[in-house]
């Protein structure tokens, strides 16, 4: 059997150009998983790996606008009408910032529905996906419809 290479808190570090102490902060926050052989914390590249994967602070997949969009895609049987919304609102140089600010508080008002956005500055679009019932849709949309013509 090969033994899996471990790196140290200072390997980590070099190899991802964050400092020690980021290193020490996210071991302590859960952000990074290691295991303590003596004194010394080790890591596998696994466990290096993850740091940077798709996974937050809690270890939960971060969600992208095509991931709601595949969810409702997904061939279930419904109790109820479902509808999945999916906007690009483009911004210019200086209104990134206030655009997000606008769909953060929409959605974080929004308990019955799933959602993820996500900010593409290379295209200067911010994509949100929402899926929910139809009712909860329709005022989502009436909402972002407002930031949309306010821009």
């Amino acid at each position: 059997m090969l033994e899996q290479k471990l790196y140290t808190v200072a390997d980590v570090a070099e190899l991802t150009g964050l400092t020690s102490r980021t290193i020490r902060n996210y071991l302590k926050d859960g952000t990074l998983r290691g295991r303590k052989i003596g004194v010394q914390w080790r890591f596998t590249e696994d466990d290096i790996n993850r740091l940077f994967s798709e996974v937050d602070a809690k270890g939960e997949k971060i969600l992208k606008p095509e991931d709601i969009i595949s969810e409702f895609l997904k061939p279930e049987t419904r109790r109820q009408a479902m509808c999945c919304l999916a906007w690009d609102i483009p911004f210019g140089e200086n209104e990134e910032e206030h655009i997000i600010s606008k769909v953060k508080k929409i959605l974080s008002a929004k308990k019955d529905m799933d959602f993820a956005w996500e900010v593409m500055r290379e295209q200067q679009v911010l994509r949100v996906a929402a899926l929910g019932t139809l009712d909860k849709m329709e005022e989502f949309a009436v909402r972002m419809r407002e930031i949309e013509q306010r821009k």
